[in-house]
């Protein structure tokens, strides 16, 4: 139990309050390809499921077309940093796994009841 006092306040902290995962830099490899390989893909299939949702055109200097290019990169820069939230590469590369199948799944499926 650690306890800390700050001007007439006292703050007590156990152990079971304290964070079950310390994150370290250890297993960054996998954590890395993970984010470049299945995070990349996902990163694709979301713009898709909004390129879908939005009805975009394909014209490559539409500023819808435009707007998609630079939300694959903001996604995709956003989800470089987050893999390291995984406990390991091996989760990373599962869950971002996951994430992408059903995110093309879904892309699929829109596509298909698109009129």
């Amino acid at each position: 139990m650690v306890t800390c006092a700050f001007g007439s306040y006292s703050v007590e902290v156990s152990a079971s309050m304290k964070s079950k995962y310390n994150y370290t830099s250890q297993n960054w490899f996998p954590k890395v390809t993970a984010a470049l390989v299945p995070g990349n893909v996902l990163t694709f299939g979301v713009v898709g499921i909004v390129g879908v949702l939005t009805h975009v055109d394909s014209a490559p200097r539409a500023a819808s077309a435009q707007f998609l290019v630079w939300l694959t990169v903001l996604l995709w820069c956003i989800l470089l940093p987050l893999c390291f939230l995984f406990s390991n590469g091996k989760r990373a590369w599962n869950y971002l796994s996951i994430s992408a199948f059903c995110a093309w799944a879904l892309f699929f499926a829109l596509k298909a009841l698109q009129i």
